[in-house]
C-alpha cells in the first residue's frame, strides 16, 4: 500500500532540475550533430553519403581475434618429451618462412610490389627452399640436396606488375564526390589492357547468373558481379569464371568481382575470365554496392564510371628448386614422401607457411636416432604449383625415379593450422558483416586417393588422440601439390584446410593457431609412424 501523503518523504526537485539542464543541452547537441550528419549524408553529400571504405593495410589480419585463444594441444602420455612439436617452437619457424614473403615485397621483387610472396622462379622461393634444407641439415639429416629444374617448354607465367582501379568522382554522385581508388583491386590472369588504360560505365549484375543477365545489357560496360564464398575461393571458380566469360561474350569490356570476404584484403584467385578481370575486397565491394543502390534511387547510374590501369609481364625460361632431406630406413628401401610446398601468394602464413613449419618439426623428430623409421623418409620442400610450368612434385618424380619406384605412400601437408573464422556481426559503421575467430582451427579435409580403410582409420584415431579438426566425411582429393605425385603408383594422402583467407593478403601470422601447429605436427608424427610399420597390403589393399 502507498504511504499516506503526510508520511511520504518530501522530494527536493532543485537537484533534479539542475541535472536536467546539462542533459537537455546534451540532447540538443546530439540533435544538432544528427542534423549536420543528415546534411552530409543525403543525395548532395559526396558519394551520396556512403561511408568510404578503409585503406588497405598490408601484413594485417582482416578479421577479429578476441581474447579467447584456441583450444590447447592434447599431448598423449609418452609424448611429453617431444619438445620439437611444441607450438611455440614451430611458430618460430613459421615466422621465418613468412619473412621471406615480406622481403619479397620490401625489395619489390615483382613490379611495384603490389604483388608479393614466395614465388617459384624468383629469389623469394629460392631463399625459402635453401632455408628449409638448412633446417634439415641442422636437424641432423646428412643426406640433403637442392634440385634445380627448368620451366616446362612453351609454358609462360603471367604476372601483374602494377595496376589501379579508380572510381571517377562526379557531382551526379553527390556534391564534392572525388575520385576513389579501390586499393584492394587485384587483376586476374591473364588480363591485359591494350595501351594500359580502360575506362567505362559500371553496371551491377548481381551474381551474374543467366537469369539476371537476361534483364541486363552489359554491352560496352564494366560488369560488377557479387561473389560470396562459402569457404575458400577454390569452390567459387565455378560458377564465377564461366559467368565472367559469359559477360564478355555478351559485350562487357571488363568484369569486377566483389569478394564478400573478411575485411578489406587482396584476393588472388580465379583466372581466364575472358578479358580484363579484377577482384576487389569485401569492404571496397560493400562501398561500391551501396553506391550502386544510391545511384539507382537518384537516377544517376550512368554517372558511375571507372578507370582501370594495368601493366603486366609474361615470364618464360624460369627455373626453380626443390629441397630434399632423406632419412634412410633402418630396415627397408621403401619410401614415404613427406611434401610441403614453400611457394605462396602474399604473406602465405596459411598457404603454405604452416605446412612447411610442421614439415620442419617432423624432420627434427625423425632425424633423432631414437626415432629412426623402418622405411626411408623423404622430405620434399617443394617449389610448389602456383607458377605455371614449374611444378615441384612432378619434377621431383621425374628427377628421382628410384625413390618414386620405391614409394609406398606420399603425404602432402598443405595449409593445416589456420584459425577458424566465421561471419558473426556488424563491427563497423558501414554495416559490413565482419569475421571473427573461434576457439578452433578451420576444418581440415583428409584426402586418401585409394580410400584404404587402414589409412582412413588413422584419421579417426587422430581426432581422439590429438583433437585435430578433420572433416567427418572421407575424400579422395589430391588437389594442390598432391596431384603432381599421381605418376607414382602409390596412394597420395593430403591434409588441407579450406578457410576464407586462402590466397588472400589476409593469410598473415595472426591467422595461425599456435596449438593448431602442435596438434597437426603431433598427429602427423603418429600418422607416419603407423604407416611406417604397416604392411604394404594395408596401405595399398
Amino acid at each position: 500500500m502507498f504511504a499516506p501523503a503526510q508520511d511520504r518523504p518530501t522530494l527536493d526537485t532543485k537537484p533534479l532540475l539542475k541535472s536536467l539542464v546539462p542533459t537537455s543541452m546534451l540532447l540538443i547537441a546530439m540533435l544538432s550533430q544528427l542534423a549536420a550528419h543528415a546534411q552530409t549524408t543525403g543525395s548532395d553529400a559526396p558519394w551520396f553519403g556512403v561511408m568510404l571504405p578503409p585503406p588497405f593495410q598490408v601484413h594485417t589480419l582482416p578479421a577479429i581475434v578476441g581474447d579467447r585463444g584456441p583450444v590447447p594441444a592434447m599431448v598423449p602420455a609418452g609424448e611429453e618429451g617431444f619438445t620439437e612439436f611444441d607450438g611455440e617452437v614451430i611458430w618460430e619457424d613459421l615466422v621465418r618462412v613468412v619473412e621471406f614473403s615480406k622481403q619479397s615485397r620490401a625489395e619489390r621483387e615483382i613490379g611495384s610490389g603490389q604483388l608479393w610472396g614466395r614465388i617459384a622462379g624468383f629469389p623469394s622461393n629460392t631463399r625459402t627452399v635453401n632455408w628449409a634444407v638448412e633446417q634439415f641439415r641442422a636437424a641432423g639429416i646428412t643426406s640433403t640436396e637442392i634440385q634445380t629444374f627448368k620451366q616446362s617448354a612453351n609454358a609462360s607465367f603471367w604476372v601483374p606488375l602494377s595496376w589501379e582501379l579508380r572510381l571517377k568522382g562526379s557531382a551526379a554522385l553527390g556534391r564534392g564526390s572525388q575520385d576513389i581508388v579501390l586499393e584492394t583491386s587485384m587483376p586476374l590472369a591473364p588480363s591485359s589492357i591494350p595501351g594500359g588504360t580502360l575506362s567505362g560505365t559500371l553496371i551491377y549484375v548481381g551474381t551474374g547468373s543467366p537469369a539476371e543477365l537476361a534483364h541486363i545489357d552489359v554491352r560496352g560496360k564494366i560488369a560488377v558481379q557479387q561473389v560470396t564464398p562459402q569457404a575458400h575461393m577454390v569452390f567459387e571458380r565455378e560458377p564465377t569464371v564461366p559467368r565472367a566469360q559469359d559477360m564478355f561474350r555478351r559485350g562487357a569490356i571488363a568484369v569486377i568481382n566483389i569478394m564478400d570476404q573478411p575485411g578489406n584484403e587482396l584476393a588472388k584467385d580465379f583466372s581466364n575470365c575472358g578479358g580484363p578481370c579484377f577482384n576487389i575486397g569485401g569492404r571496397d565491394g560493400n562501398f561500391l554496392a551501396e553506391v550502386f543502390s544510391k545511384a539507382a534511387e537518384a537516377g544517376a547510374l550512368d554517372a558511375l564510371q571507372a578507370e582501370m590501369t594495368l601493366q603486366t609481364q609474361t615470364f618464360s625460361n624460369l627455373s626453380a628448386e626443390n629441397g630434399i632431406g632423406l632419412i634412410p630406413g633402418s630396415s627397408s628401401d621403401e619410401a614415404i614422401i613427406i611434401n610441403a610446398h614453400v611457394d605462396a601468394w602474399f604473406d602465405g602464413a596459411g598457404d603454405n607457411g604452416d605446412g612447411v613449419a610442421v614439415q620442419i618439426a617432423l624432420a627434427k623428430h625423425f632425424a633423432k636416432p631414437e626415432n629412426r623409421p623402418l622405411r626411408t623418409l623423404v622430405f620434399v620442400a617443394s617449389a610448389g604449383h602456383h607458377t605455371s610450368g614449374l611444378n615441384g612434385p612432378s619434377n621431383f618424380v621425374s628427377m628421382n625415379p628410384g625413390i618414386a619406384a620405391n614409394t609406398v605412400v606420399t603425404l602432402n601437408i598443405e595449409h593445416v593450422a589456420q584459425r577458424n573464422f566465421s561471419p558473426a556481426r556488424s563491427q563497423f559503421e558501414d554495416g559490413y558483416r565482419e569475421y571473427i575467430a573461434d576457439s578452433g582451427e578451420a576444418p581440415i579435409v583428409a584426402g586418401v586417393t585409394n580410400s584404404a580403410p587402414f589409412i582412413e582409420s588413422l584419421f579417426a584415431r587422430g581426432v581422439q588422440l590429438y583433437g585435430t579438426n578433420f572433416v567427418s566425411g572421407t575424400s579422395t582429393m589430391a588437389s594442390g601439390e598432391g596431384g603432381g605425385y599421381r605418376a607414382i603408383q602409390a596412394p597420395i594422402v593430403t591434409t588441407m584446410q579450406a578457410p576464407p583467407l586462402y590466397h588472400t593478403s589476409g593469410e598473415v601470422l595472426e591467422a595461425i593457431s599456435v596449438p593448431g601447429l602442435e596438434r597437426m605436427a603431433r598427429f602427423l608424427a603418429f600418422f607416419i609412424k603407423e604407416l611406417d610399420k604397416a604392411p604394404r597390403e594395408l596401405i595399398s589393399p
